[in-house]
């Protein structure tokens, strides 16, 4: 992903820096909610975020007028893999929750190792964003803590 900042735009960092937030939105969610309730109950935050992601998906597909104007091919094509991710990662996680679930930890352990997962997810974000060069990008500049 190095060698793709190089030909990245500032309407294509301005669009995958709101991609990186709006996980990072999603995943303070998630947090919030195993928090409140359990990881069981949080498991919706994730799915809603894979639903946008394929419906940010849809809108980059050569097919529809809503798309989002301004992104160059390159943009476009890291936008879509980032895409691609967000959606791996979130039915990934969802797995991993399932199994903790039907583990033989206590709910305090499956709320930590919820956590540490969800933590993972937003480490991985801030990593990708660094590497597009879009930590400028971002705001606010870091997520709240997550604990």
């Amino acid at each position: 992903m190095m060698a793709a900042n190089r030909g990245l735009l500032a309407a294509d960092k301005r669009y995958l820096a709101g991609v990186i937030h709006q996980v990072w939105r999603a995943c303070q969610g998630f947090v919030s909610v195993v928090m409140e309730r359990g990881p069981e109950d949080a498991f919706f935050v994730l799915d809603e975020l894979d639903e946008w992601a394929a419906a940010q998906r849809r809108r980059l597909s050569g097919r529809t007028a809503r798309r989002p104007a301004g992104l160059s091919a390159q943009g476009l094509r890291v936008a879509r893999e980032l895409l691609d991710d967000v959606s791996t990662f979130c039915s990934a996680i969802g797995d991993m929750v399932a199994r903790l679930r039907a583990s033989p930890l206590s709910p305090d352990e499956v709320e930590e190792e919820c956590l540490m997962i969800v933590d993972g997810f937003v480490a991985w974000t801030h990593r990708m964003a660094t590497q597009l060069g879009l930590s400028r990008n971002l705001r606010p500049q870091v997520i709240w803590p997550l604990r």
